[in-house]
Order: C-alpha cells, then structure tokens, then sequence
C-alpha cells in the first residue's frame, strides 16, 4: 500500500468488517421523501466533506450531488425591500460566494451476461455512515452483493503542505465506487454502467422550490482522452470511471467496464470526479486524487477522522442505548458542522452554510458562524484563526440602517478567538498576527459604542434574521460577557492591562440581574432583557411587559458555561420552567419545544437544546434527551424544524443548534473545560451521563484518555496525559442521583505527560425533588381541576406561502394522580369551514376533510402532563392567506401565577371586516360533556388585521 506507516485497513474485507457501523442511524428508501423534499438542503441524503468538497449520497446509492465553493466573495443586501433581483437577502446574511453544483445523481447498473439488468441499488438497500464520515449503501441480492460509496477524501499528513491547515482542505473532487461481491456460487460477467445527469446548479437560494428548476445544461460536455468533460462558465466537472471503456456522443455517453468474479470474489470499481469553477483547477485536482486508490484515500481520510475525534463511548446507567445514542450524536453534530465551512486550497475561509447542503447555497448566516466553528474546533482547532480572520472582515452587513445590526455577529471574531485560547493556549498566533489583534480591539470599541450609557449593558437590533425583541437582549449580553472575557485574555497575553474591560466584566453580572430578571409564575427568573425605556416610539421592539426566550436564542443557556454563574442559580432554572410552561407565549406541547418567535412561527430544534440544557434533575434531562433523539432523523442530523415524527428534515441541517449542543455536550455532559492558557482541565459533568470512556479524545490542541463511572458509593476516574506538558485537574464529584443539585465535592491533581492519575471518590445518594410545571398551571389557572384551552397567537399553516389550512390546537392537564380515560373534544367551525383531525406530533401532507365537525379521541390524558388535541381548520378560498394570516388576539394564558385566563378572539385576515359566528370545542370524558370552549372568529380587512398585528407583535 503506498501509504506510509501502517494503515488502519489492509483490504476492504477488513474496513467493512471492523470500520463503525452504528446500530441507530440507518435509511431505506422513503417514496415520500423523494416527492415532497423538492429543497436539496431537505432530503435524505448522508453528506460528506473535505472542507473544499460537499458531497451527498442518497439512499438509492446516487451521488446525488457534490459541490466545490467559488473563491470570489460579495456582500448580499442584508434587509430592505425585495426589488425583485436575481437573488435576495435577509436580515443576517451578510456575504456569500458561488458554488460548482454537480447536480448527477449519479449511479451504477448491472448488465450481466446472462440477460440480467440490476440496479446497483434498489429501494430495499441500507444506508449509513461508515466511521461516521462515510456515507454506504448496501444491497443484497440473491447472486450478488453491492456496496456502493461516495468519498471526498482530505490529504495525507506528510505530503507538502499547501494549506495553512493541512492536511485540510482536500481537493476539489471525489471518488464515488461501488464494490461488487459475487455470491452465486459462480462465475458472474457482465459490465458495470456508470449514469448521471450533466446538470449544474450554481447559485440557488429558493427554499420550499423544486430544486432541479433551477438547474442548467453544461455549455459544452466533450470527450478529453479519458475523461468526460462538463463546462459551464461557473462550472466545470470531469468525469473518469477508471478502467471503463467510453463510447457514444459526450453529451450522451455510454461508460462501462466489463467484469469477471467468480464465485466468492469482490472487486471496487472507482469513478473520480473533480469539479471546480474554472477548467484550468481540473487537472491539479485529478493529479492529487490519482495519487492513490480508493482503499489507500479511505485509509488516509479515516486515520485524519480517528485521530480527530478519538474513540467515545458514553452510558445512562437507566438505558444503555441511549448513551449509546448519545455518542453518535455527539460525533455527528461535529461532522456536519465541519461540512458547512467551506475552504479555498490555500485553507482560507469562504464562507459557513446554515446546514450542509443549505437551502441558500454558500451563504454566510450570522448567528451560526460562531456556533459551528466553536463546535468543530474541539476536533479541528486550526478552522478558529481561518474563522476569526474571515470574519474581521465581514462581521457586518455591507450596509444597513443600524450601526448595532446584530451583536451577535458583530462580537463573533471575539468569542471565536475567546475558545480557541482555552482550546489551544496558543499565545503565538496572537503575538505574530498584529492586524488579527488590532481587528479584534477594533470590535472591542465598537462593542463600547453600543454600551448603554450607565449599565454595562449592550445593545442590538437582530440577532440573525430575527429581532432580538428587546433592545438590551438577555442572550446577546451572554455573549458580550464572554466576548469582554475573551477581550481580556487576548490583551493580557501582549503584556497590556485592559483594566476598563475588567471593569466591565465585574459590573456586567449585577447590571444584568437588576435589569434583567423579576418575578414570574415560579419565582424570579430571567426576564429576556429589557429596553431600558429606549426607542419606544419607532415601534421596533416589543413591549417591556412581556417576559421572552427565543426559541432560537442558543445564547442563554451557555452563561453558565461562560462563568456568568452556576447551573442552579434560582432565575436561571426558573426561566427554563417558565419555557416549557404554557406561561410563556411560544411554548408548543405538542412540538415540545418553543417556537422561534413570542408569537408563534417555526417550532425550532434550538428549543431542544435550550430545553436540555436548562434541565435541572435527571429526570429531566432524560426526558429532554429522548425529545431531542425523537427530532433526530434517519442520518442522525437535528434540523432546523421538525415538525413531526414523520416530518423531521424541514429547512436544513440545524448547524446553530447542532453547534451550541456539541459545546454543552463537551462542557456541560462530559463535563470537561478546558483552560490551554492555565494547562488546567476541569471535569464537571452535570448529570445526564453517568458512565463514559474517552480514548485519546481531543480538547484542541490537547487530548487525553479520560474514564468516568458513577456507581452508587463512590465515582471513579482516569484520566491519561497524552500532551507534552503537565496538565492541572480539577474534578468535581456530585452526589449519586444529582444533577444540578446537591454539593460537590473537589479534588485537584496534576499529571505528567504521557502518565496516568485515577481517583475514586466515595458518595452519598440523593434523592431528588422533581418540579412539576402542570401543577404550577392547574393551581393557578384550572377550571374545575382542567385546563381546556387553545394556545398560541399566530397559527402555523400547513405549508409556506398562500395557504388556507391552519393548525388549531388545544391543550388539556390537569393534576389528578389517576389518568382521564376515554377522552374526547369535538371541533365545530363555522359555516363554510371544515376541520379534520390531526394526529400528536404527525404530519399530514393532505388532510382530508369532511365536514364542518370532527372529533379528536384521546385514550389517556395523565396528570401533571400537557396533553394536545390537534385538528386542521380548512378556510374558504376568500380567507386564504400567507403564513401570518390566522392568529389569536392574544396568548389565552397569563405570565404570572396570579394572572387569569383570557378571552380571546381568532382574527382572519381577509378583504372585509365582519363577525362569523362561533368555534366551539367540547371536552367529553366517558362521553359526558366536561367542558367547552367557545372561540368568536372576526375576519379583519387587511389595514385593521396588521394593525392588530402590529399591537400583538410590539405591544399597544
């Protein structure tokens, strides 16, 4: 093998024998997904990178698609009014390039000899990750067996460096090949046919379109000796099955190679693309990827991965496989952000896709940068100086209205350099780069321009497309807290004594507490921010009355990470009782999370990690966990809206969350904080895992063995020092059932390089009190013990754009010990209207509907939960409107323990104002009538709808 040192896999009989295969994460064929997910960034695909080239490989086999990025950056508007141009922006996209789509969906046949044609794959194959980075479809037939795989491969560690990160990126290419066993117990001849599409995509930000409308013809597709040369102006692929024979028109080529196994015997067949933006790239591409086979590139791919990511496994002594689970998770949050940043050949940044592929194609999205690469940094350090020095040029819009754009995206440079100091402790980067350090004091100074004038306190307008809904936002100055921190390790490491900044960092902490926080229906809690009386008459944030958490704010719920203060502090946990609790006014029982807006829109799979993080007992967090993995699809991938079981992929990979999650999931699970300046390693996990065993994992720059086991007497743990210096350990033990509570106890060591330390502690057992957010509700707000009431304020629809479907929901509790049995509540809308019932959690692409009147039947409704019967309402075709079109007149429940229930009405944007009639919702149980529920329903013309809109958005 022309590899040095020893590889990982002599043959491929050993890769498939020995490579992971997880038992959890695996795909057939889904007719549904391949007809309704027309957004690339939304189907079933397993994706790959080099960090130069994307690849998806599909569950029929197909290369589906692979891409390389163009080097030419350009801002896009960042807001204002659509013109109607080629292509648009939103609020928090700042810059983008182009990219080289090779849209082939390419994929191998069968023609045997004896008369036989065989798809490669058919829709009973499997797909998965193999060694988590590649994607593999296998398929058995009676004669044969196939395994077909899609690779973009990174370079070889020794090999001359071109990059400031090598062996990243790899090159602009890939090798897609299918292995062919034959198992008939004889000879087997025929030829292997390679297809695919010549279609390129270049520039593409149409989400919920039919991707391949957007597709072009190559200008010129020809025959160059071996290869099959595609040509666009923006793009250009060439196309070699090594060994085929080519015949036929390029533009309509027949590419084979005949085959001969007899029985036993197993050959993989190759086909190398390279695809870049230009035709002169193709050649330097080829001559990297001809520099091995494909066994010797996967050798050299899965060693970098190995090495990257060590060996994990992780335990819940209460179920094993979800600590199982929870490794694979883990590895593949890092993998798939790691797939959103795109690299030139010379390791400079291009730009951070919102989810890979994204549905706007290489596009920066603000408030995921920082996530994402702070997530891959744990694995891959060398992407932090690549990300800072990207975004000290591009921390902010070309132009918009507001000098304070987005905070979020403005102090992004600091908290990326902020991490990858603890990460790597390397002072030297710093030292040697002086525009790195003058472009991160310059974001300093424009942080202090948008300090309020006595607090230390900071302001912004969004946070990424959103607004940040109060203009000194809870989650921004979270960030801002660390970014100050951040701003001050950098200054002291150049022997400068940033004392305003220390200032700063020591008021910040009361300054948020005293503006902050008050009182709510659990006690004091976090109150979202405040807007410090400021900009009240232009109408652009809400109103200081209403208490807040973004379902997107991924902020939030790292203060305790940032040393803002402890898990258990009182307004901290109280804020994420307040967010699962039907308090808040964007709280979804039946999506379990909260939406991204207070007044409704996408349920958000951010809410998931917020909502795991602020956890406070195992139980909790246990619950919490199987939410989240019930959101996880087929891939293993959380995306950004999962709406149901069997609607999990909506939008895109959620690189934000995913991000967030990998940095709660090292530091607050795992429990392991790293200070590389101070060589000091803290492990403090909070208590959702209670077992795990590192192997040569990576913090960075550094990596150790760590092994942790919680028993009921005593904790035990090990951790190996495989660094070149001495690392201090701080170790902080729980008693045995706790999570956030019960007191610590403390050991400090150090252990030399290369040795060993071990401890074990002994522990006592404790008994947790669970809280209970349903009882707090029916205490304050029951009606004969029950709550029956619809919530929300602007329904989802059933899909964007016009649409004249909405989802009306009821939430029913109550806090008896014994469940309410043979539940029912029957819908009636008014004239002209029909309802259908929907199932929990479950989406209907076409409900079917009947009748002005349907019942939704519920076997079991046990206390202290919230129970959610769903229906869709179908409008006439005169109320059919956009996404904002249908909303309450208010959230029906109070904020405060000593509010009451509201009437409310259900507005219905329309052409002219008039009152309808009545919705009526009857709750029946063992058929007798308990309660109902009468909603009155206007239809407001559409100047009195947004003004009604307006007031519920910013408040009267």
């Amino acid at each position: 093998m022309h590899l040095r040192g020893k590889a990982t896999y002599e043959n491929w009989e050993e890769f498939w024998e020995k490579g992971y295969s997880s038992p959890y994460f695996k795909a057939q064929y889904d007719e549904t997904s391949e007809k309704t997910d027309w957004s690339l960034s939304e189907r079933q695909l397993f994706t790959q990178s080099n960090g130069r080239t994307l690849l998806g490989q599909d569950t029929m086999g197909r290369l589906h698609f692979m891409c390389t990025p163009h080097s030419k950056i350009y801002a896009v508007p960042s807001g204002g009014t659509n013109v109607g141009g080629q292509f648009n922006g939103h609020i928090g996209q700042y810059y983008q390039n182009d990219t080289a789509l090779l849209l082939g969906k390419m994929h191998y046949e069968l023609e045997m000899n004896n008369g036989l044609f065989l798809d490669a794959v058919n829709k009973k194959s499997e797909t998965e990750y193999m060694d988590y980075f590649l994607p593999v479809t296998r398929t058995i037939y009676p004669e044969l067996e196939t395994k077909v795989f899609s690779m973009a491969p990174v370079l070889e560690k020794e090999a001359a460096a071109t990059s400031d990160i090598h062996p990243l990126p790899g090159p602009a290419g890939a090798c897609y090949s299918i292995e062919i066993k034959n198992t008939s117990g004889c000879t087997l001849e025929g030829k292997l046919r390679l297809s695919f599409e010549q279609k390129f995509v270049n520039q593409f930000e149409h989400y919920g379109k039919r991707f391949e409308d957007y597709a072009v013809n190559p200008y010129h597709s020809e025959w160059d000796q071996k290869l099959l040369i595609l040509w666009h102006p923006e793009a250009c692929a060439a196309i070699q099955l090594l060994g085929s024979i080519c015949e036929g028109e390029a533009s309509n080529p027949r590419i084979y190679v005949p085959f001969c196994l007899k029985p036993g015997e197993s050959r993989v067949f190759t086909t190398v693309i390279a695809l870049a933006a230009q035709r002169n790239e193709i050649h330097a591409n080829l001559g990297i990827l001809y520099q091995h086979t494909t066994l010797e590139w996967l050798n050299v791919t899965s060693a970098f991965w190995r090495e990257r990511l060590g060996e994990i496994y992780s335990n819940i002594r209460e179920n094993r496989e979800m600590g199982e689970k929870y490794s694979d998770m883990h590895v593949r949050f890092i993998l798939d952000n790691f797939n959103c940043l795109s690299f030139d050949e010379y390791g400079n940044l291009l730009t951070n896709w919102q989810g890979a592929p994204s549905h706007s194609l290489s596009r920066l999205w603000g408030i995921d940068i920082e996530p994402d690469v702070v997530s891959v940094m744990y694995a891959v350090p060398e992407v932090g100086p690549k990300a800072i020095e990207y975004l000290l040029e591009r921390n902010t819009p070309r132009y918009s209205l507001y000098d304070d754009h987005s905070m979020f995206f403005y102090i992004a440079p600091l908290l990326i350099a902020g991490k990858y100091l603890e990460l790597t402790g390397n002072e030297k980067y710093f030292q040697e780069n002086s525009d790195v350090v003058e472009g991160l004091e310059r974001v300093y100074r424009g942080m202090l321009a948008h300090k309020h004038e006595k607090r230390v306190l900071f302001s912004s307008r969004y946070a990424s497309d959103l607004i940040v809904f109060k203009k000194y936002d809870y989650g921004a100055n979270v960030q801002c807290y660390y970014a100050l921190k951040a701003y001050i390790a950098v200054e002291e490491l150049l022997g400068k004594e940033p004392r305003e900044a220390r200032d700063f960092l020591k008021q910040m902490p009361k300054d948020m507490a005293e503006t902050m926080e008050g009182e709510g229906p659990f006690g004091r809690q976090i109150t979202g921010g405040n807007n410090l009386g400021e900009n009240l008459d232009d109408r652009f944030y809400i109103s200081e009355k209403l208490y807040y958490y973004g379902g997107e704010d991924t902020a939030t719920v790292l203060a305790p990470l940032y040393g803002l203060y402890e898990f258990d502090y009182q307004p901290y946990v109280n804020l994420h009782r307040f967010a699962r609790s039907m308090f808040i006014t964007n709280y979804d029982p039946e999506f379990q999370t909260m939406r991204e807006l207070h007044f409704g829109m996408n349920p958000s799979a951010t809410g998931c990690t917020l909502k795991l993080g602020g956890s406070y007992t195992r139980k909790e967090m246990l619950n919490t966990l199987q939410v989240m993995y019930d959101r996880l699809d087929e891939t293993g991938s959380l995306f950004w809206w999962p709406r149901a079981y069997n609607k999990k992929r909506c939008l895109t990979r959620c690189s934000q969350g995913q991000g967030a999650w990998v940095q709660q999931s090292v530091e607050q699970w795992y429990g392991l904080r790293m200070d590389g300046l101070k060589q000091r390693l803290t492990i403090k996990p909070q208590g959702l895992l209670t077992e795990y065993h590192l192997n040569k994992i990576h913090l960075g720059n550094f990596c150790f063995t760590i092994i942790y086991e919680e028993k009921e007497e005593q904790t035990y743990f090990k951790v190996i020092n495989h660094n070149k210096v001495e690392i201090q350990i701080d170790f902080f033990v729980r008693p045995f059932g706790a999570a956030v509570e019960g007191k610590l106890k403390h050991i400090c060591v150090s252990v030399n390089p290369e040795e060993a330390i071990e401890e074990t502690v002994e522990t006592e057992r404790f008994e947790a009190e669970e809280f209970s957010v349903v009882k707090t509700e029916c205490t304050c707000l029951a009606d004969q013990g029950m709550i029956f009431s619809p919530y929300g304020i602007v329904m989802p629809k059933l899909y964007t754009g016009i649409c004249g479907t909405f989802l009306l929901r009821f939430v029913v509790s109550h806090m008896g010990e014994k469940p309410l049995e043979e539940v029912e509540i029957e819908l009636e809308v008014p004239n002209r209207w029909k309802a259908a019932t929907k199932k929990f959690y479950y989406w209907d692409y076409q409900p079917i509907f009947v009748d002005s009147k349907t019942v939704s039947v519920i076997e079991k409704v046990p206390g202290c939960t919230h129970t959610v019967a769903g229906f869709y309402v179908n409008l006439p075709d005169e109320l059919v409107g956009d996404e904002k079109s249908v909303m309450l007149s208010e959230h029906p429940f109070p904020q405060s323990r000593n509010g009451k229930m509201k009437d409310v009405t259900l507005y219905i944007e329309g052409d002219k104002s008039e009152e309808i009639g009545t919705l009526k919702a009857v709750l029946r149980i063992k058929g007798e009538e308990v309660q109902s529920y009468l909603l009155p329903v206007e239809v407001l013309e559409h100047k009195e709808y947004m003004q009604k809109y307006d007031e519920m958005y910013h408040g009267i």
